[in-house]
């Protein structure tokens, strides 16, 4: 029954218009899992970027959109018909731009540090959505950023990696006025006061 309705559907609003439906909806979730993917091990600076870069490339590029469609197109477009087109443009497009922080911490030109730091472990760590929690949380204070920033981890990368007396950890990150990339980061011993 529900394969008839969609066949009815795409019949009514013709093959062609369909095949670019469909397009566009495949097109929109291979973005959000590539840029998912993109924003791991990515601490932005500010975490409101995000959302003020998605709504400004939305707008200005549901405007720019919508002006296009009123000049090549306007015998096919009613007033009623714009402020729809605007706002699913703005919308998608914006959702889209969410991630865009993280690809210009990610791909802009960088600068790469690597410092000692302080480190604090909780258990459980932090939240994996409808799978649960990683078994532990390190915790290490950013000093890019300024705050505590938490890895998912476990007792086994304690284990191998942090000797008992290693009281700091060693970072590795890429940094931009955007935020931060941690590259790599391990436990190291504190360095010797004279």
């Amino acid at each position: 029954m529900a394969l008839e309705s969609v066949i009815k559907k795409i019949k009514r609003i013709g093959f062609k218009d369909g095949l670019v439906a469909i397009f566009l909806i495949v097109a929109t979730f291979a973005v959000m899992t590539f840029w998912s993917e993109l924003s791991r091990d990515i601490y932005l600076a500010d975490a409101m970027d995000s959302f003020r870069m998605g709504a400004i490339v939305g707008l200005s590029s549901a405007a720019i959109i919508t002006l296009l469609a009123v000049l090549f197109f306007p015998h096919r477009l009613t007033l009623r018909q714009l402020p729809k087109l605007f706002g699913s443009t703005a919308f998608l497009i914006g959702i889209l731009s969410i991630q865009l922080p993280s690809a210009l911490v990610r791909y802009l030109p960088h600068e790469r540090i690597q410092y000692l730091t302080e480190y604090d472990i909780s258990f459980p760590g932090p939240s994996r959505g409808k799978s649960g929690h990683c078994e532990m949380g390190l915790w290490l204070k950013d000093r890019h950023l300024n705050r505590w920033i938490q890895f998912c981890s476990s007792r086994a990368w304690l284990k191998a990696n942090c000797e008992r007396g290693k009281d700091r950890i060693e970072v590795v990150e890429d940094v931009n006025r955007y935020g931060v990339k941690i590259i790599n980061y391990w436990c190291a011993w504190s360095p010797i006061k004279k």
